[in-house]
């Protein structure tokens, strides 16, 4: 089994072209594993060459929009093209996702007149038969468990450890996920600010995807730097955590600005002295270390 993983969005809430919501992918051989589903996730998709049907488990840091926006057009599409072909999509997040999911695919949610339309009509039934489904339709039901710090999810081919993480508590809980596949353990630390526990959860991992949303020194406000990181927070974790690669998402118009942008990775260098990559979205990350090539 080989394992892959893609940044699909790196952004922030402020809406840009070129960074999606926040959003990773994963490819272990037939599962396909995705880490948040901010805006425009499903397009990167697309992008992607990945079909939303191939998607076969979602994992939500927390329900901010930004991270989440694109679950309803991730069920209603993979159920849509699915046409009762694959199982339903399981879905593992923080308290209030099953309420969320309810609210929007239940029989007075959100989407109860379309998918009333969609099940029911004889046109959407024409249409379904042509792409291959067989009456009476189902309704999307994703297979949703609620997941607290602590909690394990062990498939046969991979394994997640969560951590709560600090960033919107007591609003929202916010969760980190270490995946242990192939060999190789990979954390998503979702939003937060510096806390031990991610940094226990990271211990000794190949790739550290961390939140970079502002620059330290230059935001100072505990309003802030209470709830979020900064790129010398997410170099002392990755360098307390002994990772190999840190990976800095998340990011703002301002710390991508270029000449802010080198000076970022410098710093965080100066901290820690393993692999840093600046995310984009649609990025492949190694996961068995950046090596240097000789050009000839």
């Amino acid at each position: 089994m080989s394992i892959h993983l893609t940044l699909l969005g790196t952004g922030t809430p402020t809406p840009l072209l070129h960074r999606a919501g926040s959003s990773y992918l994963v490819a272990l051989g037939e599962e396909i594993l995705l880490f948040d589903c901010g805006p425009g996730s499903v397009r990167r998709l697309l992008e992607k060459g990945v079909s939303p049907t191939r998607i076969t488990h979602l994992f939500l840091t927390h329900l901010h929009y930004d991270h989440c926006v694109d679950y309803g057009y991730l069920v209603l599409s993979r159920w849509d093209q699915g046409v009762g072909k694959i199982p339903e999509l399981s879905v593992y997040g923080p308290p209030k996702t099953e309420r969320m999911t309810q609210l929007l695919f239940g029989e007075s949610g959100v989407f109860g007149p379309d998918l009333a339309g969609r099940t029911e009509h004889p046109g959407s039934h024409f249409i379904y038969e042509k792409r291959g489904g067989v009456l009476p339709r189902e309704r999307p039901n994703p297979a949703v468990t609620e997941v607290a710090d602590g909690a394990v999810v062990e498939c046969p081919n991979w394994r997640i450890k969560v951590a709560e993480v600090v960033h919107c508590q007591p609003q929202l809980t916010c969760l980190a996920y270490r995946l242990e596949a192939d060999g190789y353990p990979i954390v998503f630390g979702g939003d937060t600010a510096p806390t031990a526990k991610l940094t226990e959860l990271a211990a000794g991992t190949d790739v550290l995807v961390h939140m970079c949303h502002f620059i330290n020194g230059v935001v100072t406000d505990p309003r802030l730097t209470s709830c979020c990181s900064g790129h010398l927070d997410a170099a002392r974790t990755a360098r307390d955590a002994q990772v190999s690669t840190l990976v800095l998402v998340h990011l703002t118009e301002q710390v991508a600005r270029p000449g802010i942008r080198e000076r970022l990775l410098y710093e965080a260098g100066q901290i820690f002295d393993g692999h840093i990559i600046f995310g984009e979205d649609l990025l492949d990350i190694p996961l068995d270390g950046i090596k240097a090539e000789l050009i000839q």
